[in-house]
């Protein structure tokens, strides 16, 4: 199946109906391509209202509740940036109280992927379900406490 569609509320709630194509189940989201703005979106499973279609017949958990409140600090790695620009960016993380990685490892939760990301770091942390991320979706979760939503007035 080449796109899922589902309706979907999100932290400010608004709900809409969402189609993403290239998509992929990691763990509590799903991550795919959006259909309105071709842009790469993440969206939880627990605010999902509803599949749309076959939605729900191919994924391996469709609903599952909210993701854990981290009590340590959150694992992070980058990939896919310039030397400068992540060094500026893993001391952000590290400012935020997020423990940087330099590979992808076993408590890994975020993966933070620049313009020039490894298709082999990027496949390996989505097997182990990691939430990744662009720049600009780690400064709003930075920003506000929330991953990015796919919802824009």
């Amino acid at each position: 199946m080449s796109s899922i569609s589902f309706n979907y509320t999100d932290s400010r709630g608004h709900t809409t109906d969402w189609t993403v194509e290239h998509w992929k189940e990691s763990g509590r989201y799903i991550q795919g391509i959006c259909t309105v703005d071709e842009q790469f979106r993440t969206f939880r499973k627990d605010r999902i209202n509803r599949y749309l279609g076959e939605g729900e017949a191919v994924l391996t958990q469709p609903y599952s509740p909210p993701p854990p409140k981290v009590d340590t600090e959150p694992e992070i790695c980058f990939t896919g940036f310039p030397k400068v620009q992540r060094a500026v960016l893993e001391e952000l993380a590290a400012n935020n109280k997020m423990a940087v990685k330099k590979d992808v490892t076993k408590g890994l939760e975020f993966l933070c992927c620049g313009p020039n990301a490894g298709p082999s770091k990027v496949a390996k942390a989505r097997d182990r379900g990691c939430l990744i991320i662009d720049e600009p979706g780690l400064k709003s979760m930075l920003d506000t406490g929330e991953l990015p939503e796919p919802w824009e007035d």
